[in-house]
């Protein structure tokens, strides 16, 4: 039992035991440092956020102002609403440390006009400073694009955006290369001719009532994820889990990425027992019967997950397609390797159209469209529709979501879902579809 132990163990989504081995460490040393450090860390992923407050509040008691404890406190009161402490911890750390760009980024996300211009000053000197790595970069220069925005000079927006998402993929290379590498070559061809070898046990998952929220970021996912969890105690939310990606990379990652690998020749196998296991042991931390997944990606999944969950629903939401693309493009996503240019966005968004098409035809009562704009302008209807098709009581209070003030939310929407639902703005984007005229021209989209 060690602390490396339980740092695998997360690392693999493998929570409960994880939690158990930390525990155990308190209970021998109360003030371990590490130990609580971590299960901070854990309930943050696990959505039980007063306990993750808890735990990196008992850090800071432990050794008091430093850093990495105090940012990942911030990261919760963000996503519980709490701004004002959020705000304060930021300033906090920026004070400690005033090269501490994640801690700028944070207090931009909050509210632009919370980088004042002794900010804005700063942050033009450390963008000339060299112990300031490429990553930290472009969160600058993404911050200086919406600067840009805010001041309607668009051109200099776009040139900031553009050199911010170039530094963001160069940043992490070798993971974004595999990454596309993944997307482009391997389950894009494969989606419909993976196969299925052994056997295991079915009932573990048959009774199971699951909700996959699938598409394409700045969709309207986590409205309808809210929309559908935030009135009820007994339905789960893992959010953006990817444990069905894990779970793939699980069995077929040392394939894919070894030195002498042939993607012409590649056959893409699961093996059924080896999967459920590793579902098992990554979904182990679900209490209830029904839960969400909202792991946008997982439209590519839909005939793995029906292999192990049978009765599974697919949430998929949509909006206009150029809105999307520029909606994308004008967010920092670094986890998202195809984020990072207009050219690799629209690949993503035909080979994601292409699937789902090809999905809603093959399972049509088990797939949902839910476009954004409808749910926007027609809010009740189409809320009523899709807890009937979750199979869901509808109440009033669904729709004040707003309200509740259990809500939290980890994605860059946490302050949308706190205001009411606003109705589609249709000429948002207008002033940026320029930016895709390259691609009209040559009919790639």
């Amino acid at each position: 039992m060690s602390h490396e132990i339980g740092k695998i163990l997360i690392k693999e989504a493998q929570y409960k035991r994880a939690i158990s081995i930390f525990e155990k460490l308190i209970k021998k040393k109360d003030d371990d440092l590490r130990a609580n450090f971590f299960l901070g860390k854990i309930y943050y992923e696990l959505n039980d956020l007063r306990k993750s407050i808890f735990f990196y509040k008992k850090c800071n008691q432990i050794q008091p102002n430093t850093s990495s404890i105090l940012f990942n406190l911030a990261l919760v009161l963000q996503s519980l609403g709490k701004i004002k402490e959020a705000k304060n911890t930021y300033l906090k750390l920026i004070s400690i440390n005033p090269k501490d760009i994640k801690s700028y980024y944070g207090l931009f996300v909050l509210d632009i006009n919370s980088i004042d211009s002794f900010h804005y000053k700063k942050l033009e000197d450390l963008l000339q400073d060299n112990t300031i790595n490429l990553f930290e970069k472009s969160l600058i220069n993404f911050m200086f694009s919406k600067f840009e925005k805010k001041s309607a000079n668009l051109i200099n927006e776009i040139n900031y955006l553009n050199l911010s998402h170039k530094q963001c993929y160069e940043s992490n290379l070798d993971y974004n290369n595999q990454s596309d590498f993944y997307y482009k070559n391997i389950i894009s061809n494969h989606f419909n001719k993976i196969k299925f070898k052994g056997d295991y046990n079915k009932i573990n998952f048959n009774e199971t009532k699951a909700i996959f929220i699938v598409g394409l970021p700045r969709s309207g996912s986590t409205l309808v994820e809210t929309l559908i969890s935030h009135n009820l105690q007994n339905i789960d939310t893992v959010g953006e889990f990817h444990a069905i990606n894990r779970s793939i990379f699980d069995q077929i990652g040392s394939t894919i990425y070894s030195k002498n690998f042939n993607h012409k020749n590649f056959e893409f196998i699961i093996n059924k027992k080896k999967f459920q296991d590793s579902l098992l042991k990554k979904y182990e931390n679900i209490k209830n019967e029904t839960f969400i997944d909202k792991s946008l990606e997982n439209f590519f999944n839909i005939d793995i997950i029906l292999q192990f969950f049978p009765n599974a629903k697919f949430l998929h939401t949509y909006r206009n397609f150029e809105d999307t693309v520029i909606g994308i493009y004008q967010k920092m996503l670094p986890e998202l390797s195809w984020s990072h240019n207009i050219e690799d966005i629209i690949h993503y968004a035909k080979n994601y159209k292409k699937i789902i098409n090809y999905f809603k035809k093959k399972y049509p009562s088990q797939i949902m469209d839910v476009k954004l704009s409808n749910l926007t302008n027609q809010q009740e209807d189409e809320a009523k529709k899709i807890l009937k098709f979750c199979n869901i009581q509808f109440n009033d209070d669904y729709l004040n979501f707003h309200k509740n003030k259990r809500l939290f939310n980890k994605t860059n929407s946490f302050l949308q879902v706190r205001d009411k639902i606003k109705k589609y703005n249709t000429s948002k984007y207008q002033p940026y579809y320029y930016l895709l005229d390259d691609f009209y021209n040559r009919k790639k989209i």
